[in-house]
């Protein structure tokens, strides 16, 4: 007998192709709990204090200040240097309240308060800095967005002159895990893509995180530049849990 004597068979060859297709497709999107950053009061460190001055002269001066970027080629967290609670530590942890280690509230005293929340000053209180991201699971590519402004102006971060020609604002991002800062992410993410996708907006990743808990992302500004209150360099750092 010819196919095209028996319509019914080739509709339900069709109606089997469409089924098989659909199950396939639906099994292709990641599920499961999706993490981010970690709620808590606004940023409030540097209430009370001056804005703080960017100047780029002083991006190279000839005596450098005492930097937080000993470890500038990635030593994650700085596990050599002392580690000390968080100012106001004790807000609902987004993991378990009642079972989190008092270290995922720690930061590294040379780089100033890891915060909560999404947005924030940074360590010297010269910009302002937001971020967002792509769903962020334990072993999936994330990819960061952050806005960067200075807080005297409002103006975007751009490269300045003083910077090895092309630089970013955004140096790099660096992930580690509070309760064990040698715990890195893979080295390639150390040194995640980095594009500028509008004056002070970054893209950055992908970035992916091996273990679930809370971590804490580290966003360097002008790297290049000697560490000091004044000059370009800066850091903020936030808290971002991972399911």
């Amino acid at each position: 007998m010819k196919l095209g004597s028996a319509p019914w068979l080739i509709a339900a060859l069709g109606l089997l192709a469409s089924s098989s297709c659909s199950s396939s497709s639906s099994t292709d999107a990641p599920t499961g709990p999706v993490g981010g950053a970690v709620m808590s009061a606004a940023d409030a460190h540097c209430a009370g204090q001056p804005v703080g001055v960017s100047d780029p002269a002083v991006c190279k001066s000839t005596t450098p200040a005492s930097s937080g970027d000993g470890a500038a080629a990635g030593a994650g967290g700085a596990p050599s240097t002392e580690m000390t609670a968080a100012a106001g530590a004790g807000p609902v942890d987004a993991m378990g309240a009642a079972g989190a280690p008092a270290c995922t509230f720690a930061h590294d005293a040379d780089y100033g308060e890891t915060l909560f929340n999404s947005s924030g000053d940074d360590d010297d209180c010269k910009y302002q800095i937001a971020w967002t991201a792509t769903p962020i699971r334990k072993g999936e590519n994330v990819t960061f967005t952050v806005t960067a402004s200075s807080k005297a102006t409002g103006a975007p971060l751009e490269r300045i002159d003083a910077q090895r020609a092309g630089a970013l604002a955004l140096s790099r991002v660096e992930p580690y895990f509070p309760c064990d800062p040698t715990h890195l992410t893979p080295a390639a993410d150390l040194h995640a893509p980095i594009t500028e996708t509008a004056p002070g907006v970054f893209s950055v990743g992908p970035i992916v995180f091996d273990q679930s808990g809370r971590w804490v992302v580290r966003f360097h500004f002008y790297e290049e530049c000697y560490d000091s209150e004044t000059s370009p360099h800066g850091h903020a750092a936030f808290f971002v849990d991972v399911p």
